[in-house]
């Protein structure tokens, strides 16, 4: 094969596209604890279940974990770590086939 039926070939090979992590279109989750791993001093059963969302510049925009509460429902706990950005949360049902916001389901449930 020649040269330029090589170069040719390449060319016209898909290149990969940016990830939504490297446009900034959405946070990289990075988990405080690896799954596996025991409860220690240097572990504390605190930080199991936290995870970082950071921006692709790899600043922390907030940290999220979902917490079992005693009546058996859950509570997201969120915490923006810096003011300057705007962090909102958004809930979302499946319900069959269709997703419903947390807009909607509020005007249907009222």
């Amino acid at each position: 094969m020649t040269h330029a039926r090589k170069a040719s070939r390449s060319a016209r090979r898909p290149q990969p596209q940016p990830s939504p992590y490297d446009t900034g279109a959405r946070c990289e989750a990075k988990p405080w604890i690896p799954y596996g791993e025991r409860v220690t001093e240097a572990t504390p059963a605190e930080s199991f279940g936290k995870v970082d969302f950071d921006d692709e510049e790899s600043g922390t925009v907030c940290v999220v974990y979902l917490e079992r509460d005693k009546d058996g429902g859950y509570t997201l706990h969120v915490a923006p770590l810096s003011e300057d950005r705007k962090v909102r949360v958004a809930i979302h049902y499946e319900r069959g086939a269709a997703r419903v916001t947390s807009a909607q389901a509020s005007a249907a449930a009222a």
